[in-house]
């Protein structure tokens, strides 16, 4: 009946195999590409909230920004926020532990920064949590 069904029209186990190895072939390739496709860029002022190291296999810089503004839902009023990583590949040269200790330094004070960031649509775990990757962190002065 054909190279998928046979002549009962049942499912051909080298078919399915066939099916099974491509999917096995494409998957990383797949998310390989999708690891290093940035899909946006851009910048986000607020006042840092969180920062951690962590993780159980791969230790990733992870945080969490306040934004300004108030979201509102269904009579619920909170805090608009961000999570961001520190991209533990540091693709674009920059340095993960600088960035880190001025994060900290943030949080610390208290003082509101302004953080530029890549954004992937999949990223390996190794590199951080969010797909949102900080490249440099600036202290917002008040004129």
């Amino acid at each position: 009946m054909g190279i998928i069904f046979d002549e009962y029209g049942n499912l051909r186990p080298s078919a399915l195999l066939g099916a099974v190895a491509l999917g096995i072939a494409i998957l990383p390739a797949s998310c390989g590409f999708l690891n290093g496709y940035e899909y946006s860029f851009g910048s986000r002022a607020g006042v840092v909230n969180k920062i951690s190291h962590k993780g159980m296999v791969w230790k990733t810089y992870e945080g969490e920004m306040a934004l300004e503004g108030i979201v509102s839902s269904g009579g619920n009023m909170g805090a608009n926020t961000w999570e961001f990583s520190i991209d533990n590949q540091a693709r674009h040269g920059e340095n993960k532990e600088e960035l880190a200790r001025k994060l900290n330094e943030a949080l610390e004070s208290g003082q509101k920064v302004k953080i530029k960031y890549i954004q992937v649509v999949g990223g390996w775990p190794w590199r951080g949590s969010t797909g949102h990757y900080v490249q440099s962190v600036e202290p917002i002065v008040k004129k």
